[in-house]
């Protein structure tokens, strides 16, 4: 009963392994034109962001979008990016799209 137990959970740790690999290609940083000021968004490893120098967010992936929230719980608003087919990430809000693109 011991082996079973001790098998069932190494596959589910080895599953949360492989889909936080996957998150991995959207670290980086971003950078966009926003109005003659350059924007920033660092998305790290450790699934905290950065959103114009500011802390205090987490990020996920959902579907084709990254969506940023308040790390602590505290604030219900969310940003959305959308994954571009060139792993650009889109912000869009009021009809205005701003693309912010990653660095090397």
């Amino acid at each position: 009963m011991k082996k079973i137990v001790a098998g069932m959970l190494a596959a589910v740790m080895s599953c949360a392994l492989l889909v936080g690999c996957g998150d991995s290609k959207y670290v980086g940083k971003y950078t966009a034109e926003m109005m003659g000021t350059k924007a920033t968004l660092e998305l790290k490893d450790d699934h905290k962001a950065k959103f114009m120098g500011e802390g205090g967010a987490k990020w996920e992936v959902d579907g084709d979008k990254i969506v940023l929230s308040d790390e602590k719980g505290k604030d219900d608003e969310t940003m959305e990016f959308k994954i571009t087919d060139d792993g650009d990430l889109e912000m869009s809000e009021s009809g205005v799209t701003i693309t912010f693109e990653k660095e090397d």
